[in-house]
């Protein structure tokens, strides 16, 4: 036993020592995973090179494109021929494939030889022996005379352009036959067949071997996209994406590639792994030098090999005794069938031995050993390197589809594939090994590369019918030129009519208004809240701004989704969610007790009267919550915030989206004045002159209009291009019939679009092999979501590529119709302005146009075609219309512009205000200090005399002599004279400033003729005083740019009497002092006795109004009215309204006389306006708005810019030009564009005015009416001053505002014609008629008053008469009869219980007689 054991030990011992010596003389053939991974990536960077147009002249592999686009995917049916040529022997095959139910391949083949002479002769030789076998298999299988397609496998490198057409590069395999190199094959062997005759094929395919196998194990794999040869050649295909094929146009897609890695390393890049016996295959070749991986792993030279290495080993003594055969010596002896036999499994060494024997040798046990395990190290280094090489192909694959995990099928051919025993399974192990993250399959094409070439061409023959069908459908979605002139055209008409006012009801486009008057210009700052509600799921942001030099916007969003139950329930659940959705929001933020400006974009069809009002025109995009359509959408926000009652918002502004992205692009891009939404919902809005918008009262300026456009075409203009899909997802929507150009451009209906070709392509069997119920569940997805985001369909297969050119089709369409609107804009806004040419930006967001790879693009091409006169450029707006929100509501609060909830809250301040000025004990503190006048009442008509009036309240100093007649008809006549107060006066002492009042009056009156007369005067003294009684009044401080000194806090009707009797040349008695306002109201009451409340908006501005006497604190008494002069121009003194001034309003008071002081005037009145707008001009040129930045020095300069140029320019018909002409005054050569820009400044910083004002006065109006308890205030306003009166615009916008701010008031508004001096007559006329009136009332009662003296004759008669009526013999006669009424005693308290009641009763039942007795 133990000799057994040892015997067995020895041989083991011997056989190792045997591989040992092979392993250490074949040390450089045995290959490492490191070195196997190294060889990989050289590999994958050959392929890149051979991909690439610009290297792959030089690159070593190939990488050739074979035009096969397409695996077989079971639906290929017919008969087919191959032909399949590649090695000395050459096969002729009838392919028939069914699909009756059950896919099969019925085939038959004959094979025929083609001798060495035809090998190497002439090419047209070669292809009349190919023509004569295929006419011999022809006749011999009986086959029909009916044309047959044919397949050509042609295993040897070709250059194809098409699948019908192959150049071939060079010989291989001994080929050698002359002329053929670099001709097309394909038309080689047609002219052959033409030649033989009889032969009636359409060759419709070329192929190699390796696309052949793949080809052929495709049709029962289809996860077959990687064919391998290993066998005399070796080669490789797979299918490689279109887009990284530089040889080839086209990037969608797959196409097969013929890598011919056999030339692997011709580039010197496998030098370090090629042994000296490479070599000497390579040198003893036919092509020394090419081919090199080929030579090393190919049947072709792998018994070579070995052979080379057995001679070399025996040669140096390690086998066979250092004995070589001549059999040994002679090239070609060993051959790879050899290998196969040597390397069995059982019979191995006994095939060895049997081989060498026959080679003449004699070899001992180890020399067989040996043998084999040479022959093992050569066929595992071809099996290791063919790996390394796939492994890359596999890789590329997983990587170029951007997979984890690859699922993938090899199919593979060959002979050292089919018959060596060991090789197929080394090479599944290796490559696993090298590719852990591929799941590959390894299928042996059963039927070889013939059926191959049989599937291609019955793959090519499907396509083609295939693509005839498709493009015929696809047809219907193309659009020609003419069709894009026609939608543009008839798209502008559509926009004409939408801003029409007699045919905006029937247009299609509506061009809602949308209250936007201009875009950011940077300046904006603060911290605003918006909404953003346009699908399904719904935006919640906090937005902070910052300007200048540290600009920006920073965001902070959450996104809630908005359930189908709630957008098809009711509006009242569908807001409550909304509010939900923010309270959640708010708590998130910590912002809940913060009460922040909100921006609402809604992103439907709403209907606007203002920034903050819209009504809903009607849902879209699959919502259809009730009651919404026609109401106020801010309302029903306003009212679920309120069911809701945890805190507060100021909604400032509505907008939808398209307009909210304009803005948005707009604050970094000032020429972006058209914005564009291409996502779930398609729509565009536009900058448009309000000349144009027949809609809205207003000509200066432009608006921003909200087109809806994606109703366009429900009055049947686009008929001619809809199709019958256009009309099925038409049938199937919500809205039908609504919404047209939407459902053929927007991402809401293209995916349906896209469905519904689907469907119809498969149900005619053009894809998904016609079994639609399969697709239907993939399909889905398309019914509501981005085309492009979620196809759901995997784009390996052929049906992919389809279903991306129908998106391509159906996205391109709607791009295009989208571009042809965006020309008939763009070209309307360039006609607008009168320009040649027009320069734009449009904003743009929406998933269609960011995600799509090819919309933006075809929309911007069809938009330059169309409207070739504008240069337009698209931004994509990255931060959404939240952001654009936000900056509306910015633009609207910090560029001057108010909503009507803003206005009411400052008019609620101002309310507060009024009451504190009242107060006796609030009013030490109050900004709005309420003074009392004395005026107690408004003409009653009966005034009459001859009065002097005074006014002094600017520069300008008037003196009136008014006539007052109360004949028929009351008349008044007045003549005035103007005098100058110098500045030097007005900044002088307080004596200096009455003097001249006094020179000035004397001058008057002696001009006049009434020195001798002693004539009533009224003071019009138009700054803050406290009035003791009508003739007194201390002034408080001065405004309006006087500084006299020892004026504030003395009576001025005294410090004018002074200087009067000091001139001593006339006489005047002062009655009345007022201001202007004062003055203003009682002009206008004199007209209209309604008038009881008075407004200046001039160089300063002030109101007053008839208060309750009950309400006035700081005056005794309770009766009646008197007149409170407001002294409104310090609203705001206290901090009340810094939540609304700019840094240009800080700016103007920073610069004034009174710093802090009459803050409200100087937002508001003529004197600041037109330093206000300078101020503006200045920055807006500093940061490049304006002028192209350029700064003059009078622009520079305080008070060049006046506030009549304000109002110059605000005119409606020449304003440009007068803008034009007053900058180029102030050295500045402006450009329409700036004109328009500076015209619009004009308009904010003027609107601003007036809407403040507005809310003032709405103040006033409302206590009144709240004073006199009705419900709904009749009156009149009585209103001066130079800014109402001049400028063109500010009255119809005061009146407006007050009437939307005070609804339940019927105002009516009166200019004073005459000035506030008339009023100052006025009051002095009341005062004397009330006067006079007191004088004929005093002397009527006069007649009533009863002095001492008859106070006591009165007594004494008394006395006289009461002693006649006692005495019995005067008491008949007696006046006073005296009666007794038998009543003796008055109560004494002593306890007696008889009730005063029951005394009276008994007097009242017995009656009394003459006698004073009862009976």
């Amino acid at each position: 036993m133990f000799a057994v054991h040892l015997l067995s030990f020895y041989f083991s011992k011997l056989q190792e020592d045997q591989i040992k010596k092979v392993d250490r003389f074949l040390y450089a053939m045995r290959l490492s995973d490191e070195q196997l991974m190294d060889i990989s990536a050289r590999f994958h960077a050959e392929m890149e090179k051979g991909l690439s147009s610009e290297s792959n002249a030089t690159a070593a592999v190939k990488m050739l494109p074979t035009h096969v686009f397409s695996t077989p995917d079971g639906s290929e049916e017919g008969e087919f021929l191959a032909l399949d040529l590649g090695g000395s022997k050459f096969k002729v095959l009838r392919v028939k494939v069914s699909d009756n139910g059950k896919r099969s391949v019925e085939m038959e083949s004959e094979t025929y030889p083609i001798p060495d002479e035809v090998m190497n002769g002439r090419g047209t030789d070669l292809f009349v022996h190919v023509a004569e076998s295929l006419k011999d298999f022809i006749q011999r299988k009986h086959i029909n005379q009916k044309r047959k397609p044919l397949g050509f496998t042609f295993s040897f490198p070709c250059g194809q352009s098409k699948v019908d057409e192959g150049v071939l590069l060079s010989w291989s395999k001994n080929y050698k036959a002359r002329g053929v190199v670099g001709t097309n094959v394909v038309e080689s062997l047609r002219h052959a067949i033409d030649s033989v005759g009889e032969v009636d094929v359409d060759v419709l395919a070329l192929v190699n071997d390796t696309v052949g196998t793949m080809m052929t194990c495709g049709y029962d794999d289809q996860h077959c996209e990687v064919g391998v040869i290993v066998g005399t050649g070796t080669n490789a295909c797979y299918m490689e994406e279109m887009r990284h094929i530089d040889l080839v146009e086209g990037d969608e897609g797959r196409m097969c590639i013929n890598t011919e890695w056999g030339a692997f390393g011709d580039d010197g890049a496998l030098d370090d792994f090629i042994t000296q016996f490479d070599r000497e295959i390579d040198a003893a070749s036919t092509n020394p030098g090419k081919q090199l991986f080929e030579k090393m792993v190919s049947g072709m030279y792998m018994g070579e090999m070995v052979r080379l290495i057995l001679l070399k080993m025996a040669k140096e003594g390690l086998l066979f005794d250092g004995k070589v055969s001549d059999a040994l010596r002679t090239k070609g002896k060993f051959h790879t069938k050899h290998i196969t036999l040597i390397e069995q499994y059982k019979e191995g060494l006994k095939n060895t031995k049997d081989i060498l024997l026959e080679l003449g040798l004699s070899p001992s046990e180890d020399d067989c050993v040996a043998v084999q395990h040479v022959c093992t190290i050569v066929s595992f280094r071809s099996a290791n390197l063919c790996a390394a090489a796939l492994a890359a192909v596999l890789n590329r694959v997983r990587r170029s589809r951007k997979l984890k995990r690859l699922r993938i099928t090899v199919g593979v051919d060959g002979t050292v594939y089919r018959m060596h025993p060991q090789y197929p399974k080394r090479l599944h192990k290796v490559v696993r090994r090298l590719v852990p993250e591929c799941h590959v399959r390894f299928v042996l094409s059963e039927s070889g590369s013939s059926k191959g070439a049989a599937m291609v061409t019955a793959v090519a023959q499907r396509r083609a019918a295939q693509r005839k069908e498709i493009d015929d459908t696809l047809a219907l979605l193309s659009l020609s030129p003419e069709n894009l002139q026609q939608v543009r055209d008839q798209m502008r008409v559509e926009l004409e009519r939408g801003l029409r006012k007699d045919s905006h009801s029937t247009a299609c486009v509506k061009m809602l208004p949308s209250f936007v008057y201009r875009t950011p210009n940077g300046t904006e700052r603060g911290k605003f809240l918006a909404l953003d509600l346009g699908g399904t799921n719904f935006r919640v942001l906090v937005v902070k701004i910052r300007s200048g030099i540290r600009k920006s916007v920073r965001m902070y969003n959450k996104i809630y989704s908005i359930p189908l139950e709630i957008m098809q329930g009711t509006g009242e659940e569908l807001f409550d969610h909304i509010v939900q959705c923010i309270s959640d929001f708010l708590d998130y933020m910590g912002m809940k007790n913060t009460r922040l400006p909100l921006g609402f974009t809604f992103s439907f069809p709403c209907r606007q009267t203002g920034i903050d009002k819209g009504s809903l025109v009607s849902w879209t995009k699959g919502f259809k919550a009730t009651d919404c359509e026609g109401n106020d959408v801010v309302d029903m926000l306003r009212e679920a915030i309120k069911r809701r009652n945890e805190f507060d918002l100021d909604i400032v502004a509505v907008v939808n989206d398209t307009v909210g992205t304009m803005m948005t692009c707009a604050y970094e891009d000032p020429k972006c004045e058209i914005g564009l939404i291409a996502g779930t919902g398609s729509n565009v809005c536009y900058m448009e002159e309000m000349r144009n918008i027949e809609t809205v009262e207003g000509d200066e300026g432009r608006m921003c209009i909200n087109t809806e456009w994606g109703g366009f075409g429900e009055n049947d203009c686009m008929e001619n291009i809809r199709t019958r899909f256009d009309r099925e997802v038409d049938e199937g929507s919500l809205n039908k019939g609504k919404q047209r150009f939407e459902k053929m451009t927007s991402g809401m209906y293209l995916g349906e679009i896209v469905r519904q070709i689907l469907i119809d392509l498969t149900s005619r069997g053009l894809l998904f092999r016609g079994r639609i119920t399969e697709v239907q569940e993939i399909l889905a997805l398309l019914q509501v979501r981005s085309i492009l985001q979620h196809l759901g369909l995997d784009s390996t297969c052929d049906d992919s590529i389809i279903v991306k050119e129908v998106c391509g089709v159906v996205s391109r369409r709607a791009a295009q119709l989208c571009g042809a609107g965006m020309a008939a804009v763009v070209d309307k806004i360039r006609e607008n302005r009168g320009l040649s040419h027009l320069q734009i930006t449009v904003g743009v967001d929406g998933t269609l146009y960011k995600l799509h790879p090819h919309f933006s693009g075809i929309l911007q091409n069809t938009v330059k075609t169309l409207a070739p006169e504008c240069d337009v450029e698209f931004v994509l707006s990255e931060d959404g219309s939240g952001k654009g929100a936000a900056l509306i509501t910015a633009v609207y609060l910090y560029a001057m512009r108010f909503s009507d909830e803003t206005l009411l809250d400052i008019m609620n301040r101002f309310k507060i205000e009024l009451v504190n000025g009242l107060g006796r004990d609030t009013n030490p503190t109050a900004t709005v200090k309420m003074l009392p006048t004395f005026v107690r009442s408004i003409p009653d008509g009966s005034e009459k005399g001859d009065f002097i009036a005074l006014d002094l309240g600017g520069s300008a100093f008037r003196i009136l002599r008014v006539k007052v007649s109360d004949e028929k008809k009351q008349t008044v006549q007045m003549e005035s004279q103007v005098y100058d107060t110098p500045e030097d006066i007005i900044h002088g002492s307080g004596t200096q400033l009455f003097d001249h009042v006094a020179e000035c009056l004397g001058d008057f009156i002696e001009k006049q003729n009434i020195k001798d007369k002693k004539l009533p005067v009224g003071f019009t003294f138009s700054f803050p005083c406290a009035q003791t009684k009508l003739n007194e009044s201390y002034l408080l401080n001065w405004t309006k740019r006087f500084k006299a000194s020892g004026v504030e806090g003395m009576d001025v009707v005294a410090l004018l009497n002074k200087a009067i009797k000091k001139r001593g040349d006339y006489e005047a008695d002062i009655m009345a002092v007022v201001n202007d306002t004062v003055g203003t109201m009682m002009t206008c009451g004199f007209d209209d006795q309604r008038c009881e409340v008075g407004i200046i908006i001039g160089t300063g501005t002030n109101a007053c109004y008839m208060e309750e006497m009950r309400h006035i604190d700081l005056v005794e008494g309770d009766e009646g009215r008197m007149c409170i002069n407001t002294e409104w121009g310090a609203f705001g003194d206290d901090g009340m309204l810094e939540d609304i001034r700019t840094e240009f309003d800080r700016e103007i008071d920073r610069g004034s006389l009174n710093p802090g002081k009459q803050l409200f005037e100087k937002m508001v009145s003529g004197m600041y306006m037109g330093e206000l707008v300078r101020l503006i001009l200045v920055k807006m040129a500093k940061e490049g708005f304006l002028f192209e930045g350029r700064i003059t020095p009078e622009l520079l300069t305080k008070g060049t810019f006046e506030t009549k140029h304000v109002s110059a320019i605000e005119k409606s018909k020449d304003g440009l030009t007068k803008a034009k002409e007053i900058l180029a005054r102030l050295g500045v050569e402006p450009s329409t564009d700036d004109c328009i820009a500076v015209q619009h400044v004009c308009n904010i910083v003027s609107h601003r005015s007036a809407n403040l004002i507005a809310a003032t006065l709405g103040g006033i109006l409302s206590r009144i009416k709240d004073n006199k308890g009705n419900p709904r205030l009749r009156t009149t306003v009585g209103i001066d001053g130079s800014l109402y009166k001049m400028h063109p615009q500010y009255s119809r916008r005061l009146h407006k505002t007050v009437r939307r701010l005070v609804p339940e008031s019927d105002v009516r508004f009166l200019l004073s014609e005459s000035g506030s001096s008339k009023g100052a007559a006025m009051v002095t006329a009341v005062a004397y008629r009330l006067a006079d009136q007191r004088r004929q009332i005093t002397e009527t009662l006069a007649e009533f008053n009863l002095n001492n003296d008859q106070l006591l004759e009165v007594k004494k008669r008394m006395k006289t008469e009461i002693q006649n009526g006692l005495g019995r013999k005067t008491h008949d006669s007696a006046t006073v009869k005296m009666w007794p009424t038998y009543v003796r005693s008055t109560p004494d308290g002593s306890g007696m219980k008889i009730s005063a009641g029951a005394f009276l009763c008994q007097a009242l039942i017995l009656p009394i007689d003459h006698n004073g007795l009862g009976r």
